[in-house]
């Protein structure tokens, strides 16, 4: 795959909390693969508000910036949002018509929970409980409820979010045939050797030989909330210091350096609580169709998925 004359050529574009972290950094460690600073710079996808501490990538330039340093095959972009945008995937297509997509999927089941998690974590969310976030969704599409922090209410949505059978559905209907290969997450975990091969022969990259497999993005939460709250929402007159922070601590952790460990002092790691059963059941209800698409998209039985 040749690389585009500027940015990236290659887009990991969800679905969150499917594993895509390990994805963008088994890319990342490849002699042939680049991921920039920004794991997720989320350009393409102008529909979402994103949070005033966020990078700033004013217009086209700002974003090219982020990937100036390399000249290697695959320039990856891992912005797990552009999967649920309108506009990103044809946003993308228009900028680099030979771009390469990949999506790794999850039980939307498993999904929600996690990325309710995650929005927690990262102080969008303040209801720390799924089931009464989940039943704060109606509410939350009417304006209401919304958390001070919260950059983008729709977010907040997690069975839109979650809807992971519809989103495929629509980006392989825009991306060209070729250009898009699916994982399941599942498949990471089990046999992650075998996923890795078809990755970077989908890639068209030399096997790196890679046998270890360190898993990325479990179930964590914030050691010190109040800590977390001021990085998330600094007075105006720091916000430039906490973008320059989120910078180094991201590009350091990316390289296992000091940032992964200022990372792993702030976070704690503990198994996030289990659904009720009833809800649960609910839960298989209403992805039922999403499972269904799916299956439809990729021909693999998921019968698993519905229990």
């Amino acid at each position: 795959m040749n690389p585009a004359p500027l940015g990236p050529n290659t887009f990991l574009i969800g679905a969150p909390k499917c594993g895509t972290t390990a994805i963008a950094r088994y890319i990342a460690a490849h002699p042939d693969g680049f991921i920039a600073t920004i794991k997720e710079p989320s350009f393409w996808s102008s529909d979402f508000n994103k949070a005033s501490t966020m990078f700033e990538l004013n217009d086209l330039d700002d974003y090219l910036a982020l990937y100036n340093d390399t000249e290697a095959k695959v320039i990856l972009d891992a912005s797990t949002g552009y999967i649920a945008s309108e506009v990103a995937i044809e946003a993308i297509l228009a900028f680099a018509p030979a771009a390469k997509f990949i999506v790794i999927l999850r039980n939307p089941i498993d999904l929600a929970p996690a990325y309710h998690m995650e929005k927690v974590f990262n102080c969008y969310e303040d209801v720390a409980d799924f089931e009464q976030a989940w039943n704060l969704q109606a509410a939350r599409a009417r304006g209401e409820s919304i958390p001070p922090l919260c950059p983008e209410p729709k977010e907040l949505q997690y069975k839109t979010m979650a809807s992971v059978g519809s989103q495929l559905a629509r980006v392989q209907a825009l991306i060209p045939d070729g250009q898009l290969i699916v994982l399941f997450h599942e498949d990471l975990v089990k046999q992650p050797r075998e996923v890795w091969l078809a990755l970077q022969d989908f890639l068209e990259l030399d096997d790196d030989g890679r046998t270890d497999f360190p898993s990325f993005g479990s179930a964590h939460f914030n050691r010190f909330p109040r800590l977390a709250r001021l990085y998330q929402n600094p007075p105006k007159a720091i916000i430039p210091l906490v973008r320059f922070l989120k910078r180094r601590v991201q590009s350091s952790a990316a390289n296992g350096g000091i940032g992964a460990r200022i990372k792993s002092l702030l976070l704690s790691g503990k198994k996030r609580q289990s659904l009720r059963p009833e809800f649960r059941q609910d839960l298989v209800q209403i992805f039922a169709s999403e499972i269904t698409k799916i299956e439809d998209s990729t021909g693999r039985n998921l019968d698993h998925w519905r229990k």
